[in-house]
Formats: structure tokens, sequence, C-alpha cells
């Protein structure tokens, strides 16, 4: 295997409703997209090799970083991810018992007292970043299911107002957050009132089999930042669009998502002055 792609065994499960079996799949050693501080990313997943390849890498990096890593996951996710980080060459035993690595069922987090609260959960996460930088971690990274809310209507509704307290409150916080869902679980019209209250988004398209993207939202334009995922030292390419009236409004390269990101940030506030 190379520096930073590794094939690792995915895991068998007994119960396998997922579709999940034994089989070989490619694993980053460290994410292609490094979230900075105060980003609130969203994951559309269809497959859950997607969100593996997603999610394991993701928290991978928080706990280099030294942050703590909070998980609210599926049982059988939770599994996998532990899985994946030991084969990374993480001792998970050690990041649990130090307090970098805590792994939560969805029930533990969303349902402690048999109802989905939001503001007692927003709460929660503010003292989990207060507590973290306290007890000398570098920042707080969370990642959380939340397709189990496709079964409740009143949950569902619930939705977009807890995205848009996380989207409110993590700017200029030392915390980043990823939020979970499984696309084929939620009316497409739930989903993009989500993705309202997400700046950054990743989404599962089965046609980039060798690529991965992030959709960057902003007030008037919209960008879309792509990597080759197989590539060991991939490029990035980017094309930002106006919104209204739509149309591409510049495209190019970057050596990394982080010099990406500048580009395109820079180049909408070229285009929003013209």
């Amino acid at each position: 295997m190379n520096n930073d792609i590794a094939e690792i065994s995915a895991v068998a499960y007994n119960n396998s409703a997922l579709g999940w079996g034994k089989r070989q799949f490619m694993l980053r050693n460290s994410p292609l997209f490094q979230f900075t501080h105060g980003y609130h990313i969203c994951v559309f997943y269809r497959s859950h090799d997607y969100l593996q390849s997603v999610l394991i890498p993701y928290v991978s990096e928080g706990l280099r970083k030294g942050e703590r890593c909070f998980c609210a996951q599926k049982i059988e996710v939770i599994t996998m991810l532990v899985h994946g980080l030991q084969f990374l060459g993480f001792d998970t035993d050690r990041a649990q018992a130090t307090g970098a690595l805590e792994l939560h069922t969805v029930d533990e987090v969303y349902f402690p007292t048999g109802t989905f609260e939001p503001d007692r959960l927003m709460a929660l996460l503010m003292r989990s970043i207060d507590q973290s930088v306290k007890k000398g971690f570098s920042g707080f990274r969370s990642a959380g299911e939340l397709s189990w809310a496709c079964k409740d209507v009143r949950a569902c509704d619930q939705l977009a107002g807890y995205e848009a307290m996380v989207n409110q409150n993590f700017p200029g916080k030392p915390a980043t957050g990823m939020c979970q869902y499984s696309m084929d679980d939620f009316d497409p019209v739930i989903l993009e009132r989500v993705l309202a209250h997400h700046k950054l988004h990743m989404q599962d398209r089965a046609h980039y089999s060798v690529h991965t993207s992030v959709d960057v939202n902003y007030v008037d334009y919209a960008a879309e930042i792509v990597a080759e995922r197989l590539m060991d030292d991939p490029k990035f390419y980017y094309v930002v669009r106006r919104q209204q009236p739509t149309g591409v409004v510049a495209w190019g390269t970057a050596p990394s998502f982080v010099h990406a990101m500048a580009d395109t940030e820079t180049i909408i506030r070229s285009a929003a002055t013209n």
C-alpha cells in the first residue's frame, strides 16, 4: 500500500440487513478534506462503504490533532468505526479511557429522556466544547447519525431547527461538526431543508467512483470541490457557480482542500464586488 491509502476488509456482520458483507474497500489514513474549527458539515450517504470512507478518516484526523471526538452512531457503525481506527493504528481503548474518543449510541445522545429535545442537545454540545478545551484538548469534533428522524414525524420537523442552532453556534468555536443522513430514508424536501443550514455538504454520488466532492454553499454563489480519492497526492478541482441567474463564474485546480476553499472564496468576493 502507498503512504496515504490502505485496503481494509470491512467487518462482516451477522445481521446483514444493511447489505454489508466481507469485502475490500479503500480507506485513506487521512481525509481528503481537512475541515477546520467552525465548520458544520452535512453528509448524505446511500452506501455504508461511502459512510466508512468519510467517517473513519474524519475521526482519525481529530484524534491526530488532539481533539476530543464525540460520536453518536448506530451500534453497527460504532463497531465499524472502532475496527477502522484500529486498522489505522489507533489504540481505541486508550483513546476512550483518556476521553479523546467518546462512542455513544443514537438513543444515548438524542433520546436520553425518551424524546428528542433540540435545546437540551444544543446545550450539551456547548458544554462539551467548553469542557474539551478545559481538559486540554485542542478542540471538539462531533459526528452524529440523524437518520432516525425519518421514523418520527415530529422529530423530522424539529431537525431543521436543530441544524439551524448548530449552524449559528459552531462558527468561532473550537469545534467541528458532521451530521449524517441516509438519503434513501428521507423525503428530498426534508433533505433540502437540512441542506439550507450547512455551508459544507458531501453526497454519495455513484458516478463518482474514483472521485469525491464537497459542495460549498454561499448566499449567492456555490462551489464544488472535487478530489481524486484513490490518489496518494490528489489534485483538487473546483468550479464556482452563480445561484441566480445560474452560470459558471470560474474554475481551476489547487494543491489541497484548504487552498481550494481559499481560491473559491477569493473568486466569490471578487465576483460579488463587480
